[in-house]
């Protein structure tokens, strides 16, 4: 896993062209939960992006195999400078206190290239309920202060669709 993630956005059509072209790369196709015709182009190779309009973000934690297949959440929060800290620090811990919880394949935490307070809390998991028992645990408790509308916090849940090298 390298230290850099892009990701753009698009319909089913255009991304798979796009993956197709560049088929060398670590490309994976992934469709929003919410909406059928909402997709998501992750470019996992930590080169130089081919997107034309990526949103690109630097991998602060990796923890687990990145197996995407399953549900994959993306909680995305802003955090002023005296927060970010402490979100540091929690993460860290978390880092070596690692207690993988019931169903969790990966868990990554990413700051946005171009924006020092924008964070993503990314996990993927083997089912939507494990997820949900996650959200209500000791573990995930440490995070859950960010989930609220003083951190700009929304959520996005996406699943796998498919990868050229899969």
């Amino acid at each position: 896993m390298s230290g850099k993630v892009s990701a753009t956005f698009g319909t089913r059509k255009i991304l798979t062209m796009i993956q197709q072209q560049h088929a060398d790369r670590d490309l994976l196709l992934m469709q929003a939960n919410a909406t059928e015709d909402r997709y998501m182009l992750l470019d996992l190779s930590g080169e130089e992006s081919v997107f034309s309009s990526p949103v690109s973000y630097d991998v602060l934690l990796s923890k687990g195999t990145a197996d995407w297949h399953g549900m994959t959440s993306f909680i995305f929060v802003d955090l002023p400078v005296e927060e970010q800290k402490v979100f540091n620090s929690k993460y860290n811990s978390f880092r070596h206190d690692y207690n993988k919880p019931d169903g969790l394949k990966h868990f990554w935490i990413l700051r946005k290239a171009k924006n020092n307070a924008a964070f993503v809390i990314v996990t993927n998991w083997h089912s939507d309920s494990e997820y949900a028992v996650w959200l209500r645990s000791e573990s995930f408790k440490q995070f859950a202060k960010y989930t609220t509308s003083d951190y700009d916090y929304h959520e996005s849940r996406y699943s796998f669709v498919r990868s050229l090298k899969s």
